[in-house]
């Protein structure tokens, strides 16, 4: 931007926002000139919502999914996204150093419990899971993400078929008392008596006991590419791997028990699997098949995908002459007549909208920096839609002379919900229609 124009936005930016306020208390016509005109026509407020849009379904590589405070386990055949799976791998740590089991200890169970922390899917179709161990050594120095692959014992140490129920507590008859809803798998009692068999080498600390142990993987009996569920059946179940009730626990000698830990210090991660086969979704990723929805969009959790938005018209405002963006609202609405159920197919609490630099890379854009009230991304149950303020992101848009990438919309909670909406495109024929809602005044 010249000079000149930088000189006069800068004299004019105060009055215009005191302006563009008090002018919402007149009548304003869409690209027609506030009524009255403040100044002879120089500070006329416009507006515009005809911008083409234009929308990109791309996959995501991956999360990182060490950090994570809750973890999923499950599989789900949505009807619109495709089959989803999510497994766990966590380390197995001592809860102190130099354990003694005692002379000769005999093994009563060795049992697996995670605390739940939610649910999503349909709880009536049961959950199917396999433990085994784990033969890599995991490391905290580590980075650790949702496409990660640890190596594996064949032979699984134990398995269930469960619904996932987070409302109901569990008598556990060791304690004689209810605790919080948790799952309980009880693994081999090979497993088990081997751990309290070894050597006080291998229990004197958790970096041996890791050399020893190296962990468990917790995965559901099919898969993505093997698994017979219904459009619409399946669930994940959240756990919350740091809560107490997560844990490896052997019983023995009829009254003694050992509680392992798998909470905070345990090195831990989900791994997410997807495929789209048959979907419309399918038809939106490479090579992209005319055949598709171009009236829709998509957008998941569990490093499924992201929509990539470009408005490739928008230098044409200034051929108007120069202006000043007072508002730029970008509203992004559900698809109309795509069913919800509940807790099936729930929609994305929450969007993140950031742009694209020239490696491809995500960076936040300015108005994500005045705050999440005023940026935006909430979904509203009521409107059914998400917006996002970008003014000044627009105004870059507008003046900088740098090639612009476009912006990703991003599905928040990433490595932690099964979310996933469906929503309208800039090229949706109905109200669910995406729209870039621009107040601006020439100057």
């Amino acid at each position: 931007m010249s000079q000149k124009i930088n000189q006069i936005i800068m004299r004019k930016v105060l009055l215009l926002s005191a302006i563009f306020f008090l002018a919402l208390n007149f009548s304003c016509k869409k690209d027609g000139a506030l009524n009255p005109d403040f100044d002879n026509g120089n500070l006329s407020v416009h507006f515009t919502d005809t911008f083409s849009l234009k929308t990109t379904v791309v996959e995501e590589d991956s999360l990182r999914t060490d950090l994570s405070v809750y973890h999923l386990l499950g599989l789900y055949n949505d009807q619109n996204f495709g089959k989803v799976s999510s497994s766990i791998y966590a380390q197995v740590l001592l809860t102190g150093v130099n354990v003694d089991f005692g002379t000769s200890p005999v093994l009563d169970s060795a049992v697996l419990t995670l605390g739940y922390q939610g649910v999503y899917g349909d709880t009536s179709t049961p959950m199917n899971v396999n433990v085994y161990e784990i033969t890599t050594l995991m490391d905290k120095s580590n980075n650790y993400y949702s496409n990660t692959y640890l190596n594996y014992a064949p032979t699984a140490l134990g398995n269930l078929s469960f619904v996932p129920n987070n409302k109901d507590s569990v008598f556990v008859v060791f304690d004689s008392i209810k605790r919080a809803p948790h799952v309980r798998i009880n693994l081999s009692n090979t497993f088990g008596q081997a751990i309290l068999n070894t050597t006080s080498t291998n229990l004197a600390s958790n970096t041996a006991f890791t050399q020893y142990m190296k962990g468990l993987y917790i995965t559901t009996v099919d898969s993505v590419s093997n698994t017979t569920l219904a459009p619409g059946a399946g669930s994940f179940a959240y756990f919350n791997m740091n809560s107490t009730l997560s844990t490896l626990t052997l019983y023995y000698n009829d009254t003694s028990k050992y509680d392992f830990s798998i909470s905070t210090d345990a090195v831990k991660y989900s791994r997410f699997a997807h495929n789209y086969s048959g979907t419309d979704l399918e038809k939106h990723l490479p090579p992209v098949n005319p055949t598709r929805d171009t009236t829709i969009t998509y957008l998941s959790t569990m490093a499924g995908v992201k929509t990539k938005l470009e408005i490739p018209y928008i230098k044409e405002l200034l051929k108007q002459g120069d202006v000043i963006i007072n508002k730029a609202e970008l509203v992004i609405t559900l698809e109309a007549g795509i069913p919800f159920k509940g807790d099936f197919d729930k929609e994305v609490e929450s969007l993140s909208l950031v742009g694209i630099d020239a490696a491809g890379s995500a960076f936040f854009i300015p108005d994500f920096y005045e705050g999440l009230d005023y940026y935006g991304g909430s979904y509203n149950l009521t409107t059914k839609t998400y917006k996002f303020n970008l003014a000044r992101h627009i105004t870059d848009l507008l003046y900088n002379t740098t090639t612009d990438y476009g912006m990703y919309l991003i599905a928040n909670g990433g490595s932690i919900s099964a979310n996933r909406s469906i929503i309208g495109s800039g090229t949706s024929p109905n109200v669910s229609k995406m729209r870039l809602n621009i107040t601006y005044s020439k100057i």
